[in-house]
């Protein structure tokens, strides 16, 4: 029994994985920013890339064109230039542990 109890102990100790948190963005949520030519996308550890992702959407919805880009714990997208207008980040990813979040910020361009 005492081995029991101290098998419980020692699992139930063992500290807690953490899983994959967007830290900040380039441009940050909610900003009146130029035409981004990059933008990028920082998380709190290593990303899968085959579990992570990201799209930009405009403000009727519409997926924009671009390409991106899957660093260690980074998202890039390499935008065209965007006109005035809102725009949608739409995101997800994995680290290690495979567990996927994911998320979305919105930006407006400006003139």
């Amino acid at each position: 029994m005492k081995r029991v109890i101290a098998a419980f102990l020692l699992v139930s100790a063992a500290p807690a994985f953490a899983h994959v948190k967007l830290l900040d963005s380039a441009p940050a949520a909610n900003a009146r920013v130029k035409s981004p030519g990059l933008i990028r996308l920082h998380f709190s550890e290593p990303l899968e890339p085959a579990l992570s992702g990201a799209a930009l959407h405009d403000a009727g919805g519409k997926p924009v064109p671009l390409s991106s880009a899957i660093g260690a714990g980074a998202i890039t997208l390499i935008a065209p230039v965007l006109p005035p207008g809102a725009y949608t980040v739409e995101w997800h990813g994995a680290g290690h542990d495979a567990h996927s979040v994911s998320g979305h910020f919105s930006f407006t361009v400006v003139p």
